[in-house]
C-alpha cells in the first residue's frame, strides 16, 4: 500500500507543476505598472506611480512615457510624465529587478525630502480610470485599469478600487516575480503602501557614435570619434603629391610603384598608362583606342587607305576618278543562275579596295550589297561579280545599279532598263546607256552588231505563231486567248430549261433546283436549310429518349447529351469554417503526460519487481507442465 501512495504522490506532483506552468510562464519578463496610490486620507492629490523591471536584463526606457486616461475613454489618454535625458547621446536604462519611481507634485510639496525619479501632475481619478506605460515609438508596453467602469482594462476585467489609505499593488508569484496574465483583476490586489520606496536606479549611457546602429558605449576597433558624435575611419591621405586630402584614390588615377598618384591615360586598359601607347588614340571618354585614319569607313585604318584622302578630323573622302558601272545582263539566254553580272571599271592608274564600296540593286535601289571581302579592282580594269559571286537578283522587267563609298557618297549610277530581252546587256558605250547583244564581260563593251530596239514596257510578243482570232474575236492581253466580242444587238441562243445567263460571262448556268425536287436525306439525317446538304441529325433533334441509358454512377450532360461522372453533393454547413490553432500549452501538456506515463510505469516496474518475477515463474511452470 506505501508503493501506491508514493506512486499517486509522484503522479499528483508532476500534474500540478505541468497544470501551472502556463500561470509560472505568464509570469515572466516585462517592464510592468507594479504599484499606484490614487491619494490618502491627508488629500486626493498624494499619488504615486511605481513602474518595475519584472526581467533579468537590463532595458532601455529612454522617452518612455506614463500616459492617463478616463475610464470611458479607449485612446492613449494624455501625457502624465516621460523618462528622458538632456541629449540624443545619452540613453535611460533601467536595471534588472529595479523600479521607477514618479510623484504627484502635490504630494513632492508635502514631503519634500521624499525623492523620486520623476514627477507627474495629480489628478487621477479615485473611482475608476486608465494608466499605460508606452515606449519611445508610441507602443503599449503595459497598462492598468481600475474601477468596475474602465472600459480598456486587460483582459476586459479591472482591478478593484483601493479603500482609503491602500493602493493597488501587483501580485508576486512565489519565484518572486511579478505577476502579469494581461488580466488586471488577477494580477493586481489591494495592499498596504510599503514604507520606502527605491529611485535613482536609472543609469545613463552615452552613444559615442551616433552614426552606427545600436549604442557605442566605447568608440569601436578602427574608428574614432568626433565633436558631433560620429564615428568614422581616420581619414589618410591617398595621395600624397596631389594637394589637399584625398581619402580614395581620385577617379581617373591608378597608384605608381613609389605609392603617388598618377592620371591613368587608358582607362579602358588594365594597369597605369602614363602616356599613350603607340598605334592608340584617347577619345573623349578617356579610353584608348586603335588609332583610325578613317573614322567615317567601317573598321579600323591603321594606315590611310589607297585612294582616299583624310581631313583634320580624321573623315576620309575618296579622291581619285570615280569607279564606274559600266554593265550588266539581267536576262541571260538560257539560266539565269551564274549568268547574270554587273561589271565595274576603274578609270585610275591605282588598284582601289573595294571593302570601302557597296552597290544598291533595284528600281527603288531597295537591295544593299558588299563586295566579297579581299575584292580589289585593279588599274584600267573592268571587273565583273555574277549572281553566284554576290547574291543579287536583276529582274528582267525593270531595275538600276548605284555604286557608293560606305560612307554613303555616290560613285555611279546606271539609268533604268526595261524588260530586257534575252541575251542583251544594258552597257555604257561612248557615255550611252543602250542594249547590245555583244556583251563583253570583263572587257570594253561594244555596240550591237544589229540594231536593237528598246523594249516597250507590257508588249505583246508580235513574234507569236498563235493562230489569228475570228473575226467576232479579240485576243485577251492577259491570257492570249480568244474571247468573243459582245456587242449590244448580239443575238444569244436562249439557255436551256432549268438554266439562266450569267451577267458575268454571258455563259448558260443551271438554276439551283428547289428544295422539294431534291433526293431525300438518308435514314439519320437532315437537309440544311442553309447550303440544301443532308447532315447527320443531332441528339437533339432525335430526342434524349432515343439515346442508350449512362452506365450506373454517370449522368447526361443537359448541354451535351453525354455521359459524365455523376457529381455528388453535399450539405451546405449555414456557417463558414474556421481555422482552430492547437494550443502550445496543450502540446506542452500532452508531451508532458506522456512522459510522466513511462515514469510511472517504469517507477511500478521497478518496486514491483519481485512479484512481477514471480508472476513469470508461475507462468513458466504451468506451461512447461502443460507440455
Amino acid at each position: 500500500m506505501r508503493k501506491l501512495y508514493v506512486l499517486a504522490g509522484f503522479v499528483c506532483t508532476v500534474v500540478i507543476t505541468i497544470v501551472m506552468a502556463p500561470l509560472l510562464h505568464a509570469a515572466g519578463p516585462g517592464v510592468v505598472i507594479s504599484q499606484v496610490q490614487f491619494g490618502n486620507s491627508l488629500s486626493a492629490y498624494y499619488e504615486f506611480i511605481e513602474v518595475y523591471n519584472n526581467s533579468d536584463k537590463d532595458v532601455e526606457v529612454t522617452d518612455w512615457c506614463l500616459r492617463y486616461a478616463s475610464a470611458s475613454s479607449v485612446e492613449i489618454g494624455n501625457k502624465l510624465t516621460c523618462f528622458v535625458t538632456d541629449s540624443a547621446d545619452i540613453h535611460l536604462f533601467l536595471p534588472s529587478f529595479s523600479s521607477v519611481f514618479s510623484i504627484s507634485n502635490q504630494l513632492s510639496l508635502y514631503l519634500p525630502d521624499l525623492g523620486s525619479d520623476a514627477k507627474f501632475a495629480g489628478g487621477l481619478s479615485g473611482t475608476a480610470g486608465h494608466i499605460r506605460l508606452m515606449d519611445k515609438s508610441g507602443t503599449e508596453v503595459d497598462k492598468l485599469g481600475w474601477g468596475v467602469t474602465a472600459q480598456s482594462a486587460e483582459g476586459g476585467k479591472p482591478a478593484m478600487m483601493p479603500t482609503t489609505d491602500k493602493i493597488i499593488g501587483r501580485k508576486a508569484t512565489s519565484l518572486g516575480i511579478l505577476q502579469d496574465t494581461d488580466v488586471n483583476s488577477d494580477d493586481f490586489e489591494i495592499v498596504p503602501a510599503r514604507t520606502t520606496y527605491a529611485y535613482g536606479q536609472l543609469y545613463e549611457v552615452q552613444d559615442l557614435c551616433l552614426n552606427i546602429d545600436g549604442i557605442q558605449d566605447i568608440v569601436p576597433d578602427g574608428l574614432v570619434a568626433d565633436i558631433t558624435g560620429t564615428c568614422l575611419t581616420p581619414i589618410i591621405d591617398a595621395c600624397s603629391n596631389i594637394d589637399e586630402i584625398q581619402t580614395v584614390v581620385p577617379d581617373g588615377y591608378l597608384l605608381d610603384e613609389a605609392g603617388n598618384c598618377q592620371s591613368d591615360m587608358c582607362l579602358n586598359i588594365d594597369g597605369l598608362q602614363i602616356i599613350i601607347p603607340d598605334g592608340m588614340d584617347q577619345d573623349d571618354a578617356g579610353k584608348c583606342i586603335v588609332h583610325d585614319e578613317c573614322l567615317n569607313l567601317d573598321g579600323i585604318q591603321g594606315t590611310l587607305p589607297v585612294g582616299f584622302v583624310r581631313s583634320e578630323n580624321n573623315v576620309c573622302s575618296f579622291g581619285l576618278l570615280p569607279l564606274q558601272i559600266t554593265e550588266m545582263l539581267p536576262n541571260a539566254a538560257g539560266s539565269d543562275e551564274g549568268n547574270e553580272f554587273i561589271e565595274f571599271y576603274n578609270p585610275n592608274d591605282v588598284s582601289i579596295d573595294l571593302l570601302y564600296f557597296y552597290f544598291k540593286v533595284g528600281e527603288g535601289l531597295e537591295k544593299r550589297y558588299k563586295f566579297p571581302i579581299g575584292s580589289k579592282i585593279n588599274a584600267g580594269q573592268y571587273l565583273i561579280f555574277s549572281n553566284n559571286d554576290i547574291g543579287f537578283t536583276l529582274v528582267n522587267t525593270t531595275s538600276r545599279i548605284q555604286l557608293s563609298t560606305v560612307d554613303d557618297v555616290v560613285m555611279s549610277e546606271s539609268p533604268e532598263y526595261n524588260n530586257s530581252g534575252d541575251g542583251l546587256s544594258w552597257a555604257l558605250i561612248d557615255d550611252v546607256w543602250q542594249y547590245t547583244n555583244r556583251p563583253t564581260p570583263g572587257d570594253a563593251n561594244l555596240v550591237s552588231l544589229t540594231e536593237v530596239a528598246a523594249p516597250v514596257e507590257n508588249a505583246v510578243d508580235t513574234t507569236s505563231d498563235l493562230a489569228p482570232c475570228a473575226a467576232n474575236q479579240y485576243r485577251s492581253l492577259e491570257t492570249n486567248r480568244c474571247r468573243l466580242i459582245v456587242t449590244t444587238d448580239s443575238t444569244l441562243a436562249p439557255c436551256k430549261d432549268g438554266q439562266y445567263r450569267s451577267e458575268e460571262t454571258n455563259r448558260c448556268r443551271s438554276i439551283v433546283s428547289d428544295v422539294a425536287s431534291l433526293i431525300t436525306c438518308a435514314e439519320g439525317q437532315e437537309r440544311n436549310p442553309d447550303t440544301n446538304r443532308c447532315r447527320s441529325v443531332t441528339a437533339e433533334v432525335l430526342g434524349a429518349s432515343t439515346l442508350k441509358p449512362c452506365d450506373e454512377g454517370y449522368e447526361r450532360n443537359p448541354e451535351t447529351n453525354r455521359c459524365r461522372k455523376a457529381v455528388s453533393t453535399m450539405p451546405l454547413a449555414g456557417y463558414a469554417p474556421e481555422k482552430v490553432n492547437q494550443s502550445e500549452n496543450n502540446y506542452v501538456l500532452w508531451l508532458s503526460l506522456g512522459g510522466v506515463g513511462l515514469l510511472a510505469v517504469g517507477y511500478g516496474i521497478f518496486e514491483w519487481r519481485q512479484e512481477i518475477l514471480r508472476i513469470v515463474k508461475k507462468i513458466t511452470s504451468f506451461v512447461s507442465k502443460r507440455k
